[in-house]
């Protein structure tokens, strides 16, 4: 029985197979590096530390006890401080405490006696101890004479001898530590050069191994997948010809298999998908036809002709002409021989003829001003956009409002976009009165005459435009309400044959 491996567990065991061997080797070079920084870390600090006294601790240390024996400066006044002298801070000269000296020394001496890096170096940090010991013996004689008669004459050889021998003693074996930890920095450099080397042929030969195992590796994984994903592209190839009943023999023993099983069933879905379009543009030709016999209302038409022939038997002849003329053009827009899609010139005739009407029977409390750029005028907008929205203003916020009111229509570019506006100073809407029309039209549910034309306009324009496309609202109580449609510039209609639905994306 043939047992397969997944292709996501052979993508592991290759990524394993590279990184592991790379992280040990990573690894050791950096224990390495971090041991080898330490020493010379260490021997450079002890060279460092000694190098100071090195320079300065016999010169300084014969100068105050000489300046002591001579009594030109109290030991007393030693102990109390460092004594400057000259008034020059950049010439004068620190006269320091000898025991102080002594006390830092070898306090400084003893911590490097912790961290030296050869036996040599121990040796020689314990004679500068004894010598400091000897050292700080032969100043206490010096301070016990200072209180004597004769003393200068007996402390001057002891300064000479004594302090001179010890402080010269101990600069030497201050050097030969130096020397010895000079000598084990540069033991330290071989043996870093000789590690390093070794480290580079130590990576080389394992980078050849991780080279060899995942070349090896990555061609079987490759052609695992590029043979059937192959064959899977030309049954994709079929497919595209239109021919969705073709099989490709594909065999696979990882997640290939599980794809082609969905390739599979895809192929039998985007049948029935091509259906559900279909059934989409029906669903779409009727909303159309919806919004078609809405415009063809017969109470508008019953108050209309009432209308028409109230002025006729007034004898307002001229008035009667005007507006038939203006139901005939309203009438014509709303049939447009069986298009959907009207210059955006003719959608201003439209809804002008539908205000003027509105006009003759509202003439009290209805105004209204059409500001649409004539630039925009040949390009192509939906058949009846605009005309619904002009009448939920009359209709929900001019009538039932106090006095006169005004619908004010505009139309202007905004880069690619085509922007209008609809707007009226009747009623306006609350807060949650505006947040219920915007839920019914989104969740595409309402009884309500007024919110099946806002429905009907918001899911036209999406089903042509696209869904970042479709109306908003702004809406004060007691002010206003503005409706305003965003729609992209189009010189020539879609096709009235079978319109692809738009993907749906998040509204900008």
């Amino acid at each position: 029985m043939r047992h397969s491996i997944s292709l996501k567990k052979r993508l592991f065991l290759l990524s394993f197979a590279a990184i592991v061997p790379l992280l040990v080797m990573i690894f050791n070079v950096l224990v390495t590096l971090r041991d080898f920084t330490e020493s010379y870390g260490q021997i450079v600090t002890n060279i460092t530390d000694a190098n100071e006294y090195n320079i300065n601790f016999e010169k300084d240390m014969n100068y105050t006890v000489y300046r002591v024996v001579i009594g030109s400066i109290s030991l007393d006044d030693l102990k109390k401080g460092d004594i400057i002298e000259g008034k020059d801070i950049r010439y004068a000269t620190v006269v320091k405490n000898p025991y102080k000296m002594i006390e830092k020394a070898r306090e400084d001496f003893q911590e490097m006696s912790q961290n030296v890096t050869a036996d040599d170096s121990t040796f020689q940090i314990k004679g500068i101890l004894s010598c400091l010991n000897t050292l700080e013996n032969v100043l206490q004689k010096i301070e016990d004479n200072l209180t004597k008669p004769s003393n200068y004459s007996n402390n001057m050889p002891m300064w000479e001898n004594d302090i001179h021998g010890v402080t010269s003693l101990i600069q030497n074996y201050i050097q030969k530590y130096i020397y010895y930890e000079t000598l084990s920095l540069e033991r330290l450099k071989n043996t870093i050069e000789k590690e390093t080397s070794e480290a580079i042929t130590r990576s080389i030969l394992i980078l050849a191994g991780i080279m060899v195992v995942v070349f090896w590796t990555v061609r079987k994984t490759i052609r695992s997948v590029t043979v059937p994903i192959n064959a899977l592209c030309d049954a994709a190839r079929q497919m595209e010809k239109g021919d969705f009943t073709a099989e490709q023999p594909i065999s696979s023993d990882d997640e290939i298999q599980i794809l082609v099983h969905r390739f599979d069933r895809m192929r039998d879905k985007i049948a029935k998908l091509v259906e559900d379009i279909k059934t989409e543009q029906m669903k779409l030709k009727d909303t159309e036809l919806k919004l078609l016999q809405e415009q063809i209302n017969p109470h508008f038409l019953y108050n209309t002709l009432d209308t028409i022939v109230w002025l006729a038997e007034d004898g307002q002849d001229k008035e009667v002409v005007a507006m038939t003329t203006s139901l005939s053009e309203f009438f014509r827009t709303v049939l447009s021989g069986g298009r959907d899609y009207i210059t955006i010139r003719e959608e201003e005739a439209h809804i002008h003829s539908y205000l003027r009407i509105q006009h003759f029977r509202y003439e009290d409390i209805l105004d209204y001003e059409i500001a649409i750029d004539e630039k925009l005028y040949n390009y192509m907008i939906l058949k009846l956009t605009l005309q619904p929205l002009v009448e939920n203003a009359l209709y929900h916020g001019i009538k039932n409002k106090r006095g006169k009111g005004k619908i004010i229509i505009r139309g202007y570019e905004d880069g690619a976009d085509i922007v209008f506006e609809v707007s009226d100073n009747g009623i306006g809407m609350t807060e949650e009165e505006l947040s219920n029309l915007k839920r019914k039209i989104k969740q595409k549910s309402s009884s309500e005459k007024n919110g099946f034309g806002l429905i009907n306009v918001e899911e036209r324009i999406r089903m042509n435009y696209g869904y970042r496309y479709g109306l908003e609202f702004e809406s004060e109580k007691g002010v206003g309400t503005r409706v305003t449609v965003r729609i992209p510039k189009k010189i020539q209609p879609l096709s009235n044959e079978i319109k692809q639905i738009p993907e749906k994306e998040e509204k900008n």
